[in-house]
């Protein structure tokens, strides 16, 4: 029993045994010394194929073993980050998603607003178009215009003159009538009012004798003043 638990292995296997707990080559040992290794507790101790064998795949299963201890936590830490990265990976596609439909949304107004701006620029370049043939029209007929105003200024030249010709014509008409008229008084002044003549001087003596006439047929007083040769008979 004591040289189960204290294995006595040669010292050409010191490197393999450093690399292995106490727990493993008490566990070595037994086995080699059991019935399935029919090793003397001499031949153990030697240099062995067999032993050696068995250190070396011992080392190689512990090492593997720690190598695997220790990846479990690097694993965990990785599921733990992976999973951490890929809930910020869906956060930001998500995000991403929505600032791609706010640009699809911003391109759609720019095309709208950029169809609207050249449906106005058309428009505009045909009221720029209208403007101009317009101008070029009005600058056409400036020539014919000033023409037909400098006629139209001769035009009212002449009708000025003759207004102030038919205005002299109308005062000299006018003196005339003054002057008539006043011979008519005059004739009138000095003649018998009260007897009718027998051919009227004028149409004024005419409408003057009607007058009285039809006075007289309502006034006896008036009768008796005047003599009427015959004025409405």
């Amino acid at each position: 029993m004591t040289n189960m638990l204290n294995p006595s292995f040669h010292v050409y296997y010191s490197k393999q045994l450093n690399q292995l707990p106490r727990s493993i080559k008490i566990d070595i040992w037994r086995r080699l010394t059991s019935q399935k290794y029919p090793l003397s507790l001499e031949q153990a101790s030697s240099i062995h194929p067999e032993v050696e064998d068995m250190l070396n795949q011992a080392v190689g299963k512990y090492i593997k073993k720690k190598e695997h201890q220790k990846m479990k936590p690097i694993t965990s830490n990785c599921e733990t980050s992976l999973r951490q990265e890929n809930e910020e990976l869906c956060i930001s596609k998500q995000v991403l998603e929505k600032k791609i439909e706010e640009l699809l949304d911003l391109q759609e107004q720019y095309k709208s607003r950029e169809v609207a701006m050249t449906k106005s620029l058309e428009e505009s370049g045909e009221k720029v178009a209208q403007l101009s043939n317009s101008v070029a029209y009005f600058k056409s007929i400036i020539p014919d215009t000033k023409k037909a105003l400098a006629s139209a200024e001769k035009s009212i030249d002449l009708l000025e003159n003759k207004c102030r010709h038919l205005e002299d014509v109308i005062s000299a008409k006018d003196r005339k009538i003054i002057a008539l008229v006043d011979q008519i008084l005059s004739y009138t002044k000095y003649s018998d009012v009260t007897t009718e003549p027998e051919t009227y001087s004028s149409n004024c003596e005419r409408d003057l004798w009607a007058k009285r006439y039809r006075e007289s047929e309502y006034d006896l007083e008036v009768q008796k003043k005047i003599h009427i040769s015959g004025f409405g008979r």
